[in-house]
């Protein structure tokens, strides 16, 4: 069974695979902030990849919680937030592949 440590690296890992895939698309933040609820992240983001900031720090907000209700919160937020940047990227993706 991993250990706590070895899960949080691997959400640091998977997040920063996802920037360097979100920067790969050059994606405006215009054409990529259309794809999340209002609630789901804040709407401060200059940049596509600003998003991937936003998810790490909720992650090592998660990492230093105490409390089991903010755990549970911020554990939800992160698997949300991490779903939706998958399903944007992947959409993103396959639309440059489609284009001649």
């Amino acid at each position: 069974m991993p250990t706590e440590s070895t899960v949080y690296q691997r959400l640091q890992h998977q997040i920063a695979h996802l920037r360097q895939q979100i920067l790969a698309l050059r994606v405006s933040e215009e054409q990529f902030q259309d794809w999340f609820d209002a609630q789901l992240f804040k709407t401060t983001h200059s940049a596509p990849e600003h998003y991937c900031d936003e998810l790490a720090t909720n992650v090592r907000q998660l990492e230093r919680s105490q409390s089991a209700d903010q755990q549970q919160w911020l554990a939800l937020r992160v698997e949300q937030q991490m779903l939706a940047l998958s399903r944007a990227v992947a959409f993103f993706q396959s639309r440059q592949r489609r284009k001649p």
